[in-house]
């Protein structure tokens, strides 16, 4: 599993989304024809979810499905500032489960409401 740390948000900030994603296995882009993912922002392993950004509710979204590609759209990002642990998790249409990579996003405070 690979690691991403996602570079820091301002919180109530429209956050950039990420453009290009690509889920590979093994060296060879992953097929995610009709896959599920999901990503869920904690703030510790057993904390309560924050965030979660997914397929079915629009904050992934799957830009080349045989080519592995996914993306995170632009969003605003409107959870308590601090820092989180995250993974993205791919659920293939056969039932196997994988995580492909994990790692931490730090939400800075703002000022203005």
């Amino acid at each position: 599993m690979a690691t991403y740390n996602i570079p820091d948000q301002r919180r109530g900030d429209t956050w950039d989304g990420i453009n290009s994603i690509c889920i590979q296995v093994n060296g060879v882009p992953a097929n995610l024809t009709g896959a599920l993912i999901k990503a869920e922002f904690r703030r510790s392993i057993d904390a309560p979810v924050a965030l979660t950004l997914s397929t079915t509710n629009g904050g992934i979204v799957i830009t080349n499905p045989t080519g592995g590609i996914i993306q995170f759209p632009p969003k605003l990002i409107e959870i308590p500032f601090g820092k989180y642990l995250y993974d993205l998790q791919v659920t293939y249409p056969n039932g196997v489960v994988k995580t492909y990579f994990s790692g931490t996003w730090t939400i800075t405070p703002d000022l203005t409401e």
